[in-house]
Parts: C-alpha cells; sequence; structure tokens
C-alpha cells in the first residue's frame, strides 16, 4: 500500500484520525476518527459522520458502480480499494484524499510532543487522540470536580494509552487568603487544611508511585519543606514560574522527575505586569519575550543535560513565529489547554 498501489477516492484533502474498524465503533468518543470497513456502507458512515474525519474501505468501488453515487453524497470523504495492516488500528492515520494514499502518522514529525491541560472529562475527551500525553493535573481542578467525575477522568486517562499524569498541588492557598497575597501561592502556602486535601485527591489517583509537581519555587528549602510538610516520598517534578527557579534550576533538580515550565507565570513574574492586562510590548499575544526564551531555554538545556523530562506550558496561540522559537531553544514537550491541542496540530501538519 502507498503511492505505487492507490485506491479510489470518493472526497478530497488530507486528513487524520485514530484509526478503529467496525468492532472499535464504541471507542469514537470525539471527532478525528478514521473508519475502517471491509465492505462500503453509505447508511453507517452517513450515522457516524459528525465523529469521524474520513473513512477506508478495503473493498475497492470503481467510479462506475452504483455505490458510487451514495459515497460522494457522504458528507466525509472515503478511500476506497486499500488494505490496511491490522497493526495499523488504534493509532493514528494519514489519508491523503488527493493522492488516494494512506500512511501512520509520525507523531514528533515536526519536533514536538504535545500534552493536553485538562480540567475536566468533557476536556479531556475534546483532547481525545490528538494529544501525545497528559500534562500536570491541578490539584484545585481536581477539587473542584464532583467525586464521579473525578473517578470517571482518571478511569479515562489510566486507559488513554498514555502514561498518567502527575498533579500539581495547589497553586493558591485552600481556605486561606487569595492569591493577592503574592509571595504565598503553591509551595510557600502549606496549611493544614490544604496538606489533607492534596493527600486525599493523590490517594485517587490509579498511579501506584504518583509524580506531584510543586509549584511556585524558588529555593531548594522550599522542596525540603514541602517533603517534610507529607512525610512521603512521592517522586517530586517543579514547576518553573518564578525567574529565581528559571536562573537557578541547576541547584534545585536533584532527585527531580519533571520539569514543568510555567511560561505565562513566568513571564509575568519576569516582566513584572500582570498577565490579565493587555501590554503587546512585555506580554506579546503571538511569541514568547526573548527573554523569557532564554529562561526557557537554558530550563530546557539543563533538564536535556540531567536526563530530565521537560514540558514548556503554553497559553498562547499556536504560530509559525513560535514554533521556531521553541525549536530553537531545544522544546521537544509542549502542554497547552487541551482547545489548543487541535490547533497545534494542524499547525505541525503544515509545517511537516
Amino acid at each position: 500500500m502507498g503511492e505505487d498501489d492507490p485506491g479510489i477516492t470518493y472526497g478530497f484533502g488530507r486528513h487524520r484520525g485514530l484509526l478503529v474498524d467496525r468492532s472499535g465503533i464504541e471507542e469514537i468518543v470525539y471527532g478525528r476518527v478514521l473508519l475502517y470497513l471491509e465492505k462500503p456502507d453509505a447508511d453507517l458512515i452517513r450515522t457516524l459522520a459528525p465523529r469521524l474525519s474520513g473513512v477506508i474501505v478495503e473493498e475497492p468501488v470503481t467510479p462506475y458502480a452504483p455505490e458510487a453515487r451514495a459515497l460522494w453524497s457522504l458528507p466525509v470523504p472515503v478511500l476506497t480499494g486499500i488494505t490496511v495492516d491490522d497493526s495499523w488500528l488504534g493509532h493514528e492515520v494519514v489519508v491523503d484524499f488527493d493522492a488516494a494514499t494512506t500512511a501512520p502518522f509520525l507523531l514528533n514529525a515536526a519536533g514536538l510532543r504535545l500534552h493536553a491541560e485538562v480540567a475536566s472529562l468533557a476536556e479531556a475527551l475534546e483532547a481525545g487522540h490528538l494529544a501525545d500525553g497528559w500534562a500536570p493535573l491541578r490539584a484545585e481542578d481536581l477539587r473542584a470536580l464532583p467525586d464521579r467525575e473525578r473517578a470517571d477522568l482518571w478511569k479515562f486517562l489510566a486507559e488513554s494509552g498514555r502514561p498518567l499524569p502527575p498533579i500539581r498541588y495547589f497553586d493558591e492557598p485552600a481556605g486561606g487568603p487569595p492569591a493577592a497575597s503574592f509571595g504565598r501561592r503553591g509551595v510557600r502556602s502549606l496549611l493544614p487544611d490544604a496538606l489533607d486535601a492534596f493527600r486525599t485527591l493523590v490517594e485517587q489517583s490509579p498511579e501506584d508511585d504518583p509524580l506531584i509537581i510543586v509549584p511556585m519555587v524558588a529555593a531548594r528549602e522550599e522542596i525540603t519543606a514541602f517533603r517534610a510538610a507529607f512525610g512521603s516520598r512521592w517522586r517530586l517534578g517543579l514547576d518553573v514560574a518564578t525567574p529565581a527557579a528559571a536562573l537557578g534550576i541547576a541547584d534545585l533538580v536533584d532527585d527531580c522527575h519533571l520539569l514543568h515550565v510555567n511560561a505565562a507565570d513566568l513571564t509575568q513574574h519576569t516582566m513584572v505586569w500582570d498577565r490579565t492586562v493587555r501590554n503587546d510590548v512585555l506580554l506579546p499575544p503571538g511569541h514568547l519575550p526573548l527573554v523569557i526564551l532564554q529562561l526557557v531555554e537554558w530550563s530546557v538545556s539543563v533538564a536535556t543535560t540531567q536526563g530530565i523530562p521537560c514540558q514548556v506550558a503554553l497559553d498562547l496561540r499556536p504560530s509559525p513565529q513560535l514554533h521556531d522559537q521553541l525549536q530553537a531553544a531545544g522544546v521537544r514537550d509542549v502542554s497547552c489547554p487541551a482547545p489548543l491541542i487541535r490547533h497545534w496540530r494542524h499547525l505541525l501538519d503544515r509545517t511537516h
């Protein structure tokens, strides 16, 4: 199968999706799914069309056959006369309906792996099969979910085929003063209520050896205080959100299992500007400020040298300029809100 053996297409464009066969229809939870059938079934395809990006049919259907008119009328493109390797089922596949060929999708084709930030089951379903992995879950988001939805979210994540996400400690004190107390966020606010609530949330994770992300760190002593407060040997990762953490990262990463560079907080704290107030000079909407890019690059370089996984968290709209910045800084893993995963995929498809 390939360019030397093209199929017969009913539709146009280049589409990608998780490949499932008829027996996998129940697995379809959100669009971007390619359906693989032995024989054309126009009624079935039309019923599932809102959840499909395209269809591959093993049996060829020539344009002269009576079935051809029905295939042309479908709202999704169909490629016929293609036999797919069974090992492709359950994986991302690209179908070029113009060239009438298929190919496995290389998740890291453009050099970036995408990790979805989710705060609910709906957002996890939205990221669906487009994300390479999951960004850390925020403790405050988990606490806000009803018990049943929290359990369903963990079940979905555990069955997603990707490693379970870390849990980030409360970024703001539970039951304490508001975040206006600028220096008392995250690791600096180890209130008893927050400690108890966080232990409960971690215990609900299916992970046997959970990874905990410690936010708002600036000094090694804060990591030590966090360990002492919980009396646990959880694996720890660091949320790099302060200039102190970024500049001194080499002194903070002993026994660190993940660096999570929080570009939004890091920009706000470095530029000394409230990120809720627009300022296109200090907080450009389409790319990282140069000084922030330098801090990101330094953090990534230390992580690479130490063999520590590193994610850079971005809320910015994906753009070619931002992509080029990340590539130049050596970034390989990006975390972003679930709705941006699709836009990143679109950009990466065009740049590959």
